[in-house]
């Protein structure tokens, strides 16, 4: 695992790791909201695992979080942080690529489909509009600071950093995504993994679900039993699900 930076359009640095492997295959692994490039651990051990089955990773920081440079985070920003990840994948010679997202991660791999995108992987994601009440626990003390100053500071358990940022349109972002405008230009065959435990996860299966006939020929939705929205307990299997989805969809030669 080599430490590796690259610039977005808005010229902030952000830190990532690429894992490399004797392929021009590539999988972009993009992280959930208020979190970071290993994603709790999960993307680390995936991005090995990968690795070690002949796919290069790039796992990374959006603009805001873990090493990447400070900013006040919204969602436009983080699509700008995918394609600037994209595009220095490009820059590394690879010539197939793949997306692998988790929570937030999930709709930012959405947004961010090019035709040359071969499949996605996305746990846990959020595929239309949910009110931002229900992703995290907002204080309205927060709410209040974002509406009247524009941001508030959310503290977190992060071994780079101990704060992050929530720019107000963050709670927009939220609870505004047109889910048929962004699922009908997507043409990739997508592995969608949910949990059926917890407020947050049965929220966003059950809004998959309302979009189930809006995603692309070939795609998988399932559930697994007793999963909330970390997966935690899951990882062996998402990991064995997400290797055999890749080795039928996205090819390492």
């Amino acid at each position: 695992m080599e430490r590796i930076t690259f610039k977005n359009e808005a010229g902030l640095t952000l830190v990532g790791h690429f894992y490399a492997a004797p392929s021009k295959s590539i999988i972009i692994m993009t992280h959930g909201f208020l979190s970071n490039k290993s994603s709790s651990g999960r993307f680390d051990r995936f991005a090995i695992k990968l690795q070690q089955n002949g796919y290069n990773v790039l796992t990374y920081d959006c603009s805001g979080y873990g090493e990447s440079d400070d900013t006040a985070i919204h969602f436009a920003k983080q699509v700008t942080d995918l394609r600037a990840a994209k595009k220095y994948s490009h820059e590394l010679g690879m010539k197939k690529f793949a997306f692998w997202g988790h929570s937030l991660g999930g709709r930012l791999s959405l947004t961010c489909y090019e035709s040359d995108i071969d499949t996605m992987v996305l746990t846990g994601p959020v595929t239309g509009a949910i009110a931002y009440q229900h992703v995290d626990d907002f204080s309205e003390e927060q709410v209040a600071q974002c509406e009247c100053n524009g941001s508030a500071v959310f503290y977190v358990d992060d071994p780079w950093r101990t704060e992050i940022v929530l720019d107000k349109q963050m709670l927009a972002d939220f609870n505004h995504m047109d889910q048929a405008a962004i699922l009908q230009n997507v043409h990739c065959p997508i592995l969608v993994i949910h949990g059926t435990e917890g407020d947050l996860e049965k929220e966003l299966a059950q809004i998959t679900k309302q979009g189930e006939k809006l995603f692309p020929a070939g795609t998988k939705i399932m559930e697994l039993d007793g999963a909330d929205h970390g997966f935690m307990e899951q990882l062996d299997e998402i990991e064995t699900l997400g290797l055999h989805w890749l080795h039928e969809h996205f090819s390492v030669k």
